[in-house]
Protein backbone atom coordinates (compact mmCIF):
# COMPACT_ATOMS: atom_id res chain seq x y z
CA UNK A 1 0.00 0.00 0.00
CA UNK A 2 1.00 3.39 -0.38
CA UNK A 3 1.25 6.37 1.89
CA UNK A 4 -1.47 7.89 0.00
CA UNK A 5 -3.73 5.20 0.02
CA UNK A 6 -3.19 4.53 3.56
CA UNK A 7 -3.93 8.20 4.26
CA UNK A 8 -7.18 7.89 2.07
CA UNK A 9 -8.26 5.08 4.10
CA UNK A 10 -7.36 6.67 7.36
CA UNK A 11 -10.00 9.73 7.09
CA UNK A 12 -12.82 6.93 6.33
CA UNK A 13 -12.34 5.49 10.05
CA UNK A 14 -13.95 7.62 12.18
CA UNK A 15 -12.42 7.87 16.14
CA UNK A 16 -15.66 7.95 18.70
CA UNK A 17 -13.90 7.57 21.81
CA UNK A 18 -10.67 8.99 23.58
CA UNK A 19 -7.95 6.69 24.59
CA UNK A 20 -8.98 6.62 27.90
CA UNK A 21 -12.84 6.24 27.55
CA UNK A 22 -11.71 3.61 25.19
CA UNK A 23 -9.74 1.50 27.73
CA UNK A 24 -12.29 2.30 30.32
CA UNK A 25 -15.10 0.87 28.32
CA UNK A 26 -13.29 -1.72 27.63
CA UNK A 27 -12.44 -2.67 30.85
CA UNK A 28 -15.88 -2.92 31.75
CA UNK A 29 -16.56 -5.07 29.22
CA UNK A 30 -18.33 -2.84 26.85
CA UNK A 31 -17.61 -2.83 23.19
CA UNK A 32 -15.56 0.09 22.40
CA UNK A 33 -14.92 1.64 18.99
CA UNK A 34 -11.78 -0.36 18.47
CA UNK A 35 -8.99 -2.09 19.91
CA UNK A 36 -7.06 -0.58 22.38
CA UNK A 37 -3.23 0.15 21.35
CA UNK A 38 -0.07 1.74 22.55
CA UNK A 39 3.40 1.97 21.91
CA UNK A 40 6.31 0.74 24.07
CA UNK A 41 8.27 3.81 25.29
CA UNK A 42 7.65 6.31 22.03
CA UNK A 43 9.01 9.28 23.58
CA UNK A 44 12.41 9.15 21.92
CA UNK A 45 10.07 7.67 18.23
CA UNK A 46 7.90 10.70 18.57
CA UNK A 47 10.46 13.26 19.37
CA UNK A 48 12.54 12.13 15.96
CA UNK A 49 9.47 11.78 14.25
CA UNK A 50 8.46 15.37 15.00
CA UNK A 51 12.38 16.78 14.73
CA UNK A 52 13.76 16.99 17.90
CA UNK A 53 16.73 15.00 19.39
CA UNK A 54 16.27 12.63 22.83
CA UNK A 55 18.18 15.73 25.00
CA UNK A 56 15.81 18.63 23.53
CA UNK A 57 13.01 16.49 24.58
CA UNK A 58 14.46 15.12 28.11
CA UNK A 59 15.71 18.94 28.54
CA UNK A 60 13.65 21.28 26.91
CA UNK A 61 10.03 21.64 28.69
CA UNK A 62 8.04 22.98 25.85
CA UNK A 63 9.46 20.62 23.37
CA UNK A 64 8.02 17.58 25.56
CA UNK A 65 4.82 19.81 25.62
CA UNK A 66 4.69 19.84 21.79
CA UNK A 67 5.44 16.37 21.16
CA UNK A 68 2.78 15.06 23.91
CA UNK A 69 0.25 17.28 22.04
CA UNK A 70 1.48 16.30 18.41
CA UNK A 71 1.33 12.81 19.44
CA UNK A 72 -2.25 13.18 20.47
CA UNK A 73 -3.41 14.86 17.55
CA UNK A 74 -1.71 13.32 15.27
CA UNK A 75 -1.28 9.77 16.60
CA UNK A 76 -4.35 9.60 18.84
CA UNK A 77 -1.68 8.63 21.45
CA UNK A 78 -3.29 10.90 24.42
CA UNK A 79 -1.39 9.57 27.46
CA UNK A 80 1.92 10.04 28.42
CA UNK A 81 4.42 8.51 31.12
CA UNK A 82 6.77 10.50 33.36
CA UNK A 83 8.66 7.58 34.77
CA UNK A 84 12.63 6.87 35.85
CA UNK A 85 13.68 4.65 32.69
CA UNK A 86 16.04 1.77 32.98
CA UNK A 87 19.51 3.93 35.26
CA UNK A 88 17.83 7.20 36.97
CA UNK A 89 17.40 5.78 40.18
CA UNK A 90 21.59 4.46 39.56
CA UNK A 91 21.91 8.12 38.44
CA UNK A 92 20.43 8.80 42.14
CA UNK A 93 22.11 6.64 43.70
CA UNK A 94 26.01 7.75 42.43
CA UNK A 95 26.38 6.37 39.02
CA UNK A 96 27.36 8.61 36.39
CA UNK A 97 24.68 8.33 33.02
CA UNK A 98 25.80 9.58 29.89
CA UNK A 99 23.28 11.19 27.27
CA UNK A 100 24.25 11.18 23.89
CA UNK A 101 22.11 13.95 22.22
CA UNK A 102 20.11 11.70 20.36
CA UNK A 103 19.66 8.29 21.86
CA UNK A 104 19.37 6.15 24.88
CA UNK A 105 21.39 7.36 28.04
CA UNK A 106 23.81 4.65 29.22
CA UNK A 107 25.98 4.33 32.78
CA UNK A 108 29.64 5.39 32.00
CA UNK A 109 30.35 4.19 36.14
CA UNK A 110 28.79 2.45 38.72
CA UNK A 111 28.15 3.96 42.30
CA UNK A 112 28.86 0.04 43.72
CA UNK A 113 31.97 -1.41 42.80
CA UNK A 114 32.63 -2.92 46.23
CA UNK A 115 30.12 -3.86 48.57
CA UNK A 116 32.39 -2.28 50.94
CA UNK A 117 30.60 0.92 50.17
CA UNK A 118 27.21 -0.35 50.50
CA UNK A 119 26.54 1.44 53.79
CA UNK A 120 26.91 4.47 52.13
CA UNK A 121 23.80 4.20 49.89
CA UNK A 122 20.52 5.26 50.74
CA UNK A 123 16.95 4.93 49.51
CA UNK A 124 16.70 7.69 47.07
CA UNK A 125 14.60 11.32 48.38
CA UNK A 126 12.49 12.08 45.22
CA UNK A 127 12.25 15.71 46.19
CA UNK A 128 15.92 16.01 47.07
CA UNK A 129 17.88 14.91 44.50
CA UNK A 130 19.49 15.85 41.73
CA UNK A 131 18.25 13.44 39.09
CA UNK A 132 14.92 12.51 40.18
CA UNK A 133 13.35 15.91 41.45
CA UNK A 134 13.62 17.61 38.23
CA UNK A 135 11.41 14.71 36.68
CA UNK A 136 8.97 15.02 39.75
CA UNK A 137 9.02 18.74 38.86
CA UNK A 138 8.33 18.39 35.47
CA UNK A 139 5.54 15.59 35.68
CA UNK A 140 3.73 18.62 37.73
CA UNK A 141 4.00 20.82 35.42
CA UNK A 142 2.94 18.81 32.71
CA UNK A 143 -0.41 17.66 34.68
CA UNK A 144 -0.77 21.24 34.74
CA UNK A 145 -0.25 21.82 31.19
CA UNK A 146 -2.67 18.90 30.56
CA UNK A 147 -4.82 18.17 32.81
CA UNK A 148 -6.68 16.16 30.68
CA UNK A 149 -4.38 13.97 29.61
CA UNK A 150 -3.95 10.05 31.26
CA UNK A 151 -0.83 10.12 33.31
CA UNK A 152 1.61 7.16 33.72
CA UNK A 153 5.09 6.77 35.33
CA UNK A 154 7.10 4.04 35.59
CA UNK A 155 10.09 2.89 37.19
CA UNK A 156 12.67 -0.12 35.97
CA UNK A 157 12.49 -3.88 37.47
CA UNK A 158 14.90 -5.06 40.62
CA UNK A 159 17.50 -6.29 38.80
CA UNK A 160 17.92 -3.94 36.27
CA UNK A 161 17.64 -1.59 38.68
CA UNK A 162 20.46 -3.46 40.51
CA UNK A 163 22.51 -3.25 37.44
CA UNK A 164 21.92 0.57 37.07
CA UNK A 165 23.86 0.93 40.24
CA UNK A 166 26.09 -2.31 40.34
CA UNK A 167 28.09 -3.46 37.11
CA UNK A 168 25.66 -6.63 35.66
CA UNK A 169 29.02 -8.87 35.32
CA UNK A 170 29.05 -8.34 39.26
CA UNK A 171 25.63 -8.79 40.08
CA UNK A 172 25.20 -11.75 37.63
CA UNK A 173 28.59 -13.25 39.83
CA UNK A 174 27.14 -12.02 43.18
CA UNK A 175 24.32 -14.92 42.45
CA UNK A 176 26.76 -17.15 43.44
CA UNK A 177 29.37 -15.57 45.06
CA UNK A 178 27.48 -13.05 47.30
CA UNK A 179 23.78 -13.57 47.37
CA UNK A 180 23.52 -11.99 51.18
CA UNK A 181 24.56 -8.77 49.55
CA UNK A 182 22.45 -9.15 46.47
CA UNK A 183 19.56 -9.39 48.44
CA UNK A 184 20.49 -6.12 50.51
CA UNK A 185 20.85 -4.38 46.80
CA UNK A 186 17.52 -5.74 45.47
CA UNK A 187 16.07 -4.40 48.48
CA UNK A 188 17.68 -1.11 47.99
CA UNK A 189 16.07 -1.12 44.59
CA UNK A 190 12.55 -1.55 44.63
CA UNK A 191 12.53 0.44 48.30
CA UNK A 192 13.93 3.33 45.91
CA UNK A 193 11.50 2.90 43.38
CA UNK A 194 8.53 2.68 46.18
CA UNK A 195 9.87 6.28 47.63
CA UNK A 196 9.50 7.18 43.65
CA UNK A 197 5.51 5.65 43.44
CA UNK A 198 5.06 7.66 47.17
CA UNK A 199 6.17 10.89 46.17
CA UNK A 200 4.46 11.09 42.39
CA UNK A 201 1.12 9.63 44.18
CA UNK A 202 1.43 12.74 46.38
CA UNK A 203 2.09 15.38 44.19
CA UNK A 204 0.43 13.96 40.98
CA UNK A 205 -2.36 11.23 42.69
CA UNK A 206 -2.99 7.78 41.73
CA UNK A 207 -1.87 6.86 38.40
CA UNK A 208 -1.49 3.64 36.34
CA UNK A 209 1.69 2.50 36.87
CA UNK A 210 4.95 -0.31 35.03
CA UNK A 211 8.30 -1.38 35.02
CA UNK A 212 10.43 -2.90 32.30
CA UNK A 213 12.82 -5.38 33.82
CA UNK A 214 14.84 -6.68 30.65
CA UNK A 215 17.37 -8.19 32.93
CA UNK A 216 15.16 -11.10 34.53
CA UNK A 217 14.41 -12.43 30.65
CA UNK A 218 15.60 -16.34 30.54
CA UNK A 219 18.23 -14.77 27.64
CA UNK A 220 20.44 -13.28 30.79
CA UNK A 221 19.09 -15.51 34.11
CA UNK A 222 18.50 -18.87 34.82
CA UNK A 223 15.05 -19.78 35.86
CA UNK A 224 16.84 -20.54 39.08
CA UNK A 225 18.14 -17.79 39.52
CA UNK A 226 14.98 -15.41 38.49
CA UNK A 227 13.47 -18.00 41.71
CA UNK A 228 15.84 -16.65 44.67
CA UNK A 229 16.84 -13.22 42.83
CA UNK A 230 14.04 -12.01 41.10
CA UNK A 231 10.52 -13.38 41.80
CA UNK A 232 10.30 -12.43 45.28
CA UNK A 233 11.45 -8.48 44.61
CA UNK A 234 8.96 -8.48 42.04
CA UNK A 235 6.11 -9.18 44.06
CA UNK A 236 7.36 -6.87 46.64
CA UNK A 237 6.98 -4.30 44.11
CA UNK A 238 3.99 -5.40 42.94
CA UNK A 239 2.21 -5.55 45.81
CA UNK A 240 3.61 -2.17 47.49
CA UNK A 241 2.45 -0.37 44.38
CA UNK A 242 -0.71 -1.56 44.36
CA UNK A 243 -0.84 -0.38 47.82
CA UNK A 244 0.31 3.19 47.10
CA UNK A 245 -1.55 3.55 43.71
CA UNK A 246 -4.52 1.16 44.58
CA UNK A 247 -3.93 -0.52 41.61
CA UNK A 248 -1.43 -3.19 40.07
CA UNK A 249 1.25 -2.52 38.05
CA UNK A 250 2.12 -3.59 34.26
CA UNK A 251 5.49 -4.83 33.35
CA UNK A 252 7.60 -5.18 30.43
CA UNK A 253 10.66 -7.96 30.17
CA UNK A 254 12.07 -7.80 26.80
CA UNK A 255 13.59 -11.45 25.16
CA UNK A 256 12.51 -14.89 26.65
CA UNK A 257 9.86 -15.03 29.32
CA UNK A 258 7.78 -18.02 28.78
CA UNK A 259 8.99 -20.12 31.45
CA UNK A 260 7.97 -17.26 34.20
CA UNK A 261 4.70 -16.23 32.55
CA UNK A 262 2.53 -18.34 35.04
CA UNK A 263 4.81 -16.75 38.27
CA UNK A 264 4.08 -13.40 36.84
CA UNK A 265 0.51 -14.03 36.82
CA UNK A 266 1.28 -15.94 40.55
CA UNK A 267 2.85 -12.50 41.32
CA UNK A 268 -0.21 -10.27 40.81
CA UNK A 269 1.22 -8.27 37.96
CA UNK A 270 -2.11 -6.80 35.91
CA UNK A 271 -0.65 -7.01 32.32
CA UNK A 272 2.38 -8.37 30.82
CA UNK A 273 3.64 -6.75 27.31
CA UNK A 274 5.60 -9.55 25.39
CA UNK A 275 8.83 -9.33 23.36
CA UNK A 276 8.28 -10.43 20.10
CA UNK A 277 10.44 -13.09 20.19
CA UNK A 278 7.20 -14.83 22.17
CA UNK A 279 4.32 -15.84 20.64
CA UNK A 280 1.26 -13.81 21.98
CA UNK A 281 -1.54 -17.23 21.21
CA UNK A 282 1.05 -19.32 23.60
CA UNK A 283 0.85 -16.56 26.24
CA UNK A 284 -3.03 -16.01 25.87
CA UNK A 285 -2.85 -20.30 26.65
CA UNK A 286 -0.99 -19.89 29.40
CA UNK A 287 -2.06 -16.82 31.78
CA UNK A 288 -4.67 -15.09 29.44
CA UNK A 289 -7.08 -15.59 31.93
CA UNK A 290 -4.83 -14.03 34.77
CA UNK A 291 -2.85 -11.17 33.11
CA UNK A 292 -3.77 -8.63 30.48
CA UNK A 293 -1.53 -9.48 27.66
CA UNK A 294 0.20 -6.60 25.49
CA UNK A 295 2.13 -7.19 21.92
CA UNK A 296 4.11 -8.15 20.22
CA UNK A 297 4.45 -6.29 16.44
CA UNK A 298 8.27 -5.90 16.24
CA UNK A 299 9.68 -2.97 16.64
CA UNK A 300 13.02 -3.14 14.46
CA UNK A 301 12.32 -5.78 11.68
CA UNK A 302 8.56 -3.96 11.30
CA UNK A 303 8.26 -0.98 12.67
CA UNK A 304 11.49 0.87 11.61
CA UNK A 305 12.25 -1.29 8.68
CA UNK A 306 9.52 -2.50 7.90
CA UNK A 307 6.81 -1.34 4.68
CA UNK A 308 3.30 -0.18 5.29
CA UNK A 309 2.35 -3.67 4.39
CA UNK A 310 4.69 -5.05 6.74
CA UNK A 311 2.98 -3.25 9.55
CA UNK A 312 -0.44 -3.87 8.94
CA UNK A 313 0.22 -7.67 8.21
CA UNK A 314 1.94 -7.90 11.79
CA UNK A 315 -0.56 -5.84 13.39
CA UNK A 316 -3.76 -8.49 12.53
CA UNK A 317 -1.67 -11.21 13.25
CA UNK A 318 -1.15 -9.87 16.59
CA UNK A 319 -4.89 -8.76 16.95
CA UNK A 320 -5.83 -12.28 15.44
CA UNK A 321 -3.90 -14.35 18.12
CA UNK A 322 -4.56 -12.31 20.88
CA UNK A 323 -7.82 -10.57 20.89
CA UNK A 324 -9.65 -12.55 22.91
CA UNK A 325 -7.75 -12.88 25.91
CA UNK A 326 -10.25 -13.43 28.60
CA UNK A 327 -8.40 -10.79 30.63
CA UNK A 328 -7.48 -8.16 27.67
CA UNK A 329 -4.97 -7.41 24.89
CA UNK A 330 -3.41 -4.05 24.59
CA UNK A 331 -1.91 -3.98 20.55
CA UNK A 332 1.48 -3.12 21.21
CA UNK A 333 4.86 -2.98 19.67
CA UNK A 334 7.22 -5.90 21.06
CA UNK A 335 9.37 -3.37 22.60
CA UNK A 336 10.72 0.30 22.95
CA UNK A 337 9.38 2.30 19.73
CA UNK A 338 12.83 2.71 18.10
CA UNK A 339 14.24 6.03 17.13
CA UNK A 340 14.55 6.08 13.30
CA UNK A 341 10.74 4.66 13.02
CA UNK A 342 8.93 6.10 9.85
CA UNK A 343 5.80 8.33 10.47
CA UNK A 344 4.42 6.34 7.88
CA UNK A 345 4.27 3.11 9.95
CA UNK A 346 3.37 4.79 13.62
CA UNK A 347 0.54 5.64 10.99
CA UNK A 348 -0.20 1.88 9.28
CA UNK A 349 -0.18 0.82 12.84
CA UNK A 350 -2.96 2.85 14.13
CA UNK A 351 -4.83 2.05 10.94
CA UNK A 352 -4.99 -1.57 11.13
CA UNK A 353 -6.23 -1.19 14.92
CA UNK A 354 -8.59 0.50 13.92
CA UNK A 355 -9.41 -1.79 11.05
CA UNK A 356 -9.06 -5.51 12.47
CA UNK A 357 -9.51 -4.05 15.77
CA UNK A 358 -13.10 -2.67 15.26
CA UNK A 359 -15.99 -3.63 17.94
CA UNK A 360 -13.29 -4.95 20.28
CA UNK A 361 -14.82 -6.28 23.63
CA UNK A 362 -12.83 -7.65 26.66
CA UNK A 363 -11.93 -11.12 25.90
CA UNK A 364 -13.99 -11.49 22.23
CA UNK A 365 -12.26 -10.85 19.25
CA UNK A 366 -13.09 -7.39 16.99
CA UNK A 367 -15.91 -7.72 14.92
CA UNK A 368 -13.48 -6.13 12.56
CA UNK A 369 -11.53 -9.60 12.16
CA UNK A 370 -14.68 -11.45 10.93
CA UNK A 371 -14.25 -10.03 7.48
CA UNK A 372 -11.09 -11.06 7.44
CA UNK A 373 -11.12 -14.50 8.90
Amino acid sequence: MEYEELKRLMSQQKEEMTAAERLEAYNAGEEVDYQPYTLQAPDAAMADIFGYTTTQFSKDFEVKSEVIRRRKEEFGVDGFNVGLGLKAIGGALGSKLYAPEHGIDYVTEHALQDYKDFDKLEVVDPYNNPVLTPILESAKRLKDRFPDVSMTTSVAGPITTAISIRPVEKVLRDTVKNPEMLHRLLDLAVDSSLRWFEAFRKEIGPVGTNFSDPVTCMDVISKKQFNEFSLPYLKKLIDGTEKIMGTRPGAHICGKTSPIWKDLADAGLFSFSIDNCENLAAAKEAVGDRMRLAGNVPPIYVMKQGTIDDVIKSCKECIMKCADSPAGFILNTGCQLPIGTPKANVEAFIYAAREYGKGARLGHMPKGMAEYM
